[in-house]
């Protein structure tokens, strides 16, 4: 009965707030903290590869491209898969040949004119990378248009980013083999949280020892906490990749989200695929309710994190990164959640 019970209260409390969400204004955050970074050397070096790939004539002149830019071809391209270049060559050439490529090309330069402003981010966020690790590499980036190939490539020496992915639902085309939901997610302001938020796992000691629901959750907490130190005027519907009315929801209802997981012994739940259903990418979580978004699990994680750093002043943000006691942090938050009215 104290299931139907938690639903009934989802029903009444979680559905009732969405009629006013639209009109919820944009998040303000404190971006203070960036002056203490400003100083430190962090320069990123971008190339254009979208617009070499314009220029290219031939089947001879992709191949010079694919040498000139080998980790992009074997990573990104996935040259590797092939027995030769000139297979992929060839098929990259044709591609090259289709209008809709150069739509895409288009699109993507256009809806990306003001890229600065993605380096710009990145350039602060590993200013502040390099002041907390100090010997941490300064990467590379390469744009590229590929037909939506791939979305992004990520090492500690270079990154490549498939600007045609990171154009979402804002050019004449889209991914159609990626779920609408998530589509929404790529977009110019979303570039720097999505890539930040794997740059992290460079960083980030997970708790590997208990495979339990709340070591998922509190793993990717730290994530999120990393994105938003690096990156501290980015709204939390960007970091997260929720909806505006998706994060309104959560915060509003977050006791009820938390009574569901306790009541149903889910926190120290090992199963992979009842854990999935709380962390991973779902549309919404049904076992909550219909209009609970997906990942909601890692959200409650990000806010277990929080409290512990509040809780916790001593601890640096180099502590936290380094401790894989995903239970010793849960203890020490001291997390109780009250639903949010903002």
């Amino acid at each position: 009965m104290k299931q139907r019970t938690i639903y009934q209260l989802i029903l009444i409390i979680f559905i009732a707030p969405l009629g006013i969400i639209g009109l919820e204004s944009c998040e303000s955050k404190d971006c203070d903290q960036e002056s203490v970074y400003q100083d430190v050397a962090a320069e990123l070096k971008v190339e254009r590869l979208e617009d070499e790939l314009k220029d290219l004539k031939n089947v001879e002149q992709t191949l010079a491209f694919f040498q000139a830019n080998r980790i992009m071809t074997d990573f990104f391209l996935d040259a590797n898969q092939y027995p030769n270049d000139t297979i992929l060559a060839r098929r990259l050439y044709k591609l090259l040949q289709q209008p809709s490529i150069d739509t895409l090309i288009s699109d993507s330069k256009s809806y990306f004119s003001d890229f600065d402003t993605n380096i710009s981010e990145l350039t602060r966020a590993y200013q502040f990378i390099k002041y907390h690790y100090p010997t941490a590499k300064v990467p590379r980036i390469q744009t590229i248009v590929s037909g939506f190939y791939n979305d992004m490539y990520i090492s500690d020496s270079l990154i490549v980013l498939g600007l045609d992915y990171f154009a979402g639902e804002n050019g004449r085309y889209y991914p159609n083999d990626i779920p609408r939901y998530i589509v929404k997610r790529y977009m110019k302001e979303s570039l720097s949280p999505i890539l930040l938020s794997f740059v992290s796992n460079e960083f980030n000691l997970a708790d590997q020892s208990h495979g339990t629901l709340l070591a998922d959750m509190v793993n990717l907490g730290k994530s999120y906490y990393f994105v938003e130190q690096a990156l501290p005027c980015k709204a939390d519907s960007l970091i997260i990749g929720y909806s505006t009315e998706e994060l309104h929801a959560v915060k509003t209802n977050q006791e009820i989200i938390w009574a569901n997981i306790i009541e149903n012994e889910m926190l120290y739940e090992t199963s992979h695929f009842l854990k999935n259903k709380f962390i991973g990418e779902r549309p919404n979580i049904a076992e909550i309710s219909e209009n609970c978004p997906g990942r909601v699990g890692a959200w409650i994680g990000w806010q277990i994190v929080r409290k512990y750093m509040d809780q916790n002043p001593e601890v640096t943000f180099t502590d936290l990164m380094a401790e894989t006691d995903a239970h010793k942090i849960f203890q020490r938050s001291n997390y109780k959640p009250r639903n949010q009215s903002n």
